[in-house]
């Protein structure tokens, strides 16, 4: 059963430098602070997804599962934001797709963070900055906003 993308990312908490943190952040926070570790992961993975789109101006064609985005979507040579990402989705897979007793337990939190702070994903979120760009993103440019995509995998 496919569930729908989140709304994209806007910002739900004050960061101490001024700006806003990350949609995925806020929302992975406070969920860990319920003890709803499901609820964080099957949040989180999604909504930093959806950040690379925003972030990086591209849409992942729609019949990509999140699988295929992390294999084909997203290459190498673009610093350690693969290997993150593949981090947060080996604990999103089993939560998503098994049972209880399949789930990897890590830190979600602090692997959000890594994400957002120590990638380009992070660096694109400062509007002082120049515009970056990530030419191993192989989704269509996008030019005007994108209508969120319904029945999304991920």
């Amino acid at each position: 059963m496919a569930s729908a993308r989140p709304p994209p990312s806007g910002g739900a908490g004050a960061n101490p430098s001024g700006g806003s943190l990350p949609r995925a952040l806020t929302e992975v926070e406070q969920r860990l602070t319920r003890s709803d570790y499901r609820g964080a992961v099957l949040t989180g993975f999604p909504l930093v997804m959806l950040d690379v789109e925003k972030a990086f101006g591209t849409e992942f064609p729609a019949h990509w599962t999140a699988r295929d985005v992390l294999a084909h979507g997203i290459r190498g040579d673009s610093g350690n934001l693969p290997s993150l990402l593949f981090e947060l989705y080996s604990l999103y897979e089993p939560i998503r797709f098994g049972q209880e007793k399949d789930w990897v337990r890590g830190d979600v939190l602090e692997l959000v963070r890594r994400i957002y702070s120590e990638t380009a994903l992070g660096k694109r979120r400062d509007a002082s900055l120049p515009q970056l760009t990530l030419p191993a993103m192989i989704g269509r440019a996008r030019t005007e906003p994108a209508a969120p995509a319904e029945g999304r995998s991920w």
